[in-house]
């Protein structure tokens, strides 16, 4: 784990808005968050026009702020639990390993005995 840069002022632009922020994220984790956060909007734009015709429903800008979060805490919460689930696939396969003996013969089993021609 990578030690975490002390908290410096720094000035950001999320949907058109400038932002001034303490942040001791380092900036290229910053951008790449900005950058999730614009493409979740943009993709909820794109979402509302297949179904509306326009870009946006007539919800006020918190109400579309709420959902885009909602959006990200859906995915985030569905990524923990692959996660989770990976780790349990992982222990698993760990425990059978375990079972499997380390003095395993070096030489040809009965099945592959004799002529295989």
């Amino acid at each position: 784990m990578k030690p975490r840069k002390q908290a410096h002022p720094v000035r950001v632009e999320i949907l058109g808005r400038s932002l001034d922020l303490r942040s001791g994220v380092p900036e290229s984790e910053l951008r790449a968050a900005i950058q999730t956060l614009e493409t979740t909007f943009q993709d909820m734009d794109s979402a509302c026009a297949v179904e509306w015709g326009h870009a946006r429903p007539a919800a006020d800008s918190s109400t579309w702020l709420i959902l885009g979060a909602l959006n990200l805490a859906h995915r985030v919460a569905r990524l923990e639990r692959e996660a989770t689930q990976h780790t349990q696939d992982l222990e698993q396969t760990l425990k059978l390993l375990e079972s499997v003996p380390d003095d395993i013969p070096n030489r040809p089993s009965a099945l592959f005995e004799g002529d295989l021609s």
